[in-house]
């Protein structure tokens, strides 16, 4: 085979990173081009004052198979952490706790959160009963490894559609709506029925939550890939317009106006960008790619010496019903005890939704100060004096897979690979559940979809 062809990668997240990283072990030339000055995409980590903040992405499962193929094969060590998640929410000016199933005792305190009717009434804990079967039912369709089972259950109804027609509003309100807010980072109208199905299921309904998470934080495993493909990378690279003539990719027009030649282009942006810097794709691509929507948060994180939340516990959501500011709080020492000194907390508090657009323009102080007085509200052990706070506004967070999105995406792949020669997308939008893993995969998927047509053009 050839190897003097070219690919090129627009994007050094982790979705682009994954397909560089394919696609230099088969031997193929390509490049990284990332607008930023450093790779990782959403995955960004900091380092303050002896705490490592994973800014973006920051939760890790066993079940994310792409993930932990990578991180032995990069060496990035992974551990388990030391128990189940264990988390609730506030409602009734009191906390309601549910415990991973790792015990008899642990199964104890969240029957006894759910059979106490301050959380839920009886006819709210028969729809969550009911809930907890329906998703048993579908088990076999939430792979984050093989997503093409979920195009099966992947139709156009939201989250909030069908929990309110099958279940009923106070599911909805005081259970659905603040935990799959707390993954998301969006509400259940904007996120769709399959998605938050396969979101539910995983982070607890099919029993114990074991992330599995980079020692280091979620930030190692980009700082890995990033190193791996370091020679392949150019940062601070913006790219104007992928060029496209007669069906065919002829490469890309770089920040200046400088051209790049390319027999294949990997556009592994958000859905956004790939929009913008694509003109010319078939209408049916574009109305794809405008169906793709992502939620907005703006994230303050502070240290403590010790925990506000209960013992243990890891988070803690704010149903929307409270018409508060902040929607979730966790502690990431819980999750990762690497990340804080030891016996510190770390504590991250969001602001979703139109909330957060409405703080994107207020200084980094602003924001915090309403923040943190909100989360006092909530748990007055939260001293005046912190050890240190820092903002970070996302624009654009986590995909929101609005009913039929793993669809559309599915024939946009399809779309690309036979009508437009050398375009392939990757990001998590195209990786089935949206998540970290998904937008490995996507990238992996595209390199193979790359390697096999070069071959085919070539050999």
């Amino acid at each position: 085979m050839n190897n003097n062809h070219r690919v090129l990668i627009v994007g050094g997240g982790l979705a682009g990173l994954g397909a560089a990283h394919a696609l230099r072990k088969r031997g193929l030339n390509c490049t990284v081009l990332e607008a930023s000055p450093r790779a990782g995409g959403r995955i960004m980590t900091e380092d303050v004052n002896g705490f490592r903040i994973d800014a973006g992405a920051n939760i890790f499962l066993e079940a994310y198979g792409a993930v932990m193929e990578m991180a032995e094969e990069l060496g990035v060590s992974v551990i388990p952490t030391p128990t189940p998640i264990v988390g609730g929410t506030y409602f009734g000016r009191k906390l309601h706790g549910f415990y991973g199933q790792h015990s008899l005792k642990s199964r104890f305190k969240t029957a006894k959160t759910l059979l106490s009717f301050q959380f839920l009434s009886p006819k709210g804990v028969w729809q969550a009963l009911r809930f907890v079967r329906m998703l048993k039912a579908q088990e076999s369709h939430f792979s984050f490894d093989d997503h093409s089972p979920m195009l099966d259950i992947d139709t156009e109804e939201s989250a909030a559609e069908f929990v309110e027609s099958n279940l009923g509003t106070e599911l909805l309100e005081r259970f659905v709506q603040p935990v799959l807010s707390g993954y998301t980072l969006g509400y259940p109208e904007e996120v769709g029925a399959a998605h938050a199905m396969a979101a539910f299921w995983h982070f607890g309904l099919k029993g114990v939550v074991w992330p599995r998470m980079p020692e280091r934080g979620v930030g190692a495993l980009a700082d890995a890939l990033a190193q791996a493909c370091h020679e392949n990378t150019r940062l601070s690279t913006p790219v104007e317009r992928i060029v496209l003539e007669g069906g065919f990719v002829r490469g890309a027009i770089i920040s200046g106006g400088d051209f790049v030649e390319a027999d294949a282009v990997i556009c592994a942006t958000t859905a956004s960008t790939a929009l913008r810097i694509t003109p010319g794709l078939p209408h049916a691509m574009t109305e794809a790619l405008d169906g793709v929507t992502y939620s907005k948060c703006c994230r303050v994180v502070f240290g403590l010496d010790s925990s506000p939340l209960p013992r243990g516990w890891y988070g803690v959501a704010f149903p929307r019903q409270l018409g508060g500011l902040v929607s979730g709080m966790s502690n990431s020492a819980v999750l990762l005890p690497t990340s804080a000194p030891e016996g510190k907390a770390l504590i991250h508090a969001f602001v979703i939704g139109e909330k957060a657009e409405g703080l994107f323009a207020l200084s980094d102080e602003e924001i915090a100060d309403r923040v943190i007085a909100e989360a006092r509200e909530y748990f007055p052990a939260i001293p005046s004096q912190l050890l240190f706070s820092r903002v970070y506004r996302w624009k654009e967070a986590v995909c929101l897979a609005p009913g039929g999105m793993m669809r559309a995406m599915s024939e946009l792949r399809r779309q690309s690979l036979s009508s437009l020669r050398g375009l392939f997308f990757a990001g998590e939008y195209m990786g089935g559940v949206p998540s970290t893993n998904g937008a490995l995969r996507s990238g992996i998927i595209a390199a193979e979809d790359c390697f096999e047509i070069l071959q085919g053009s070539i050999t």
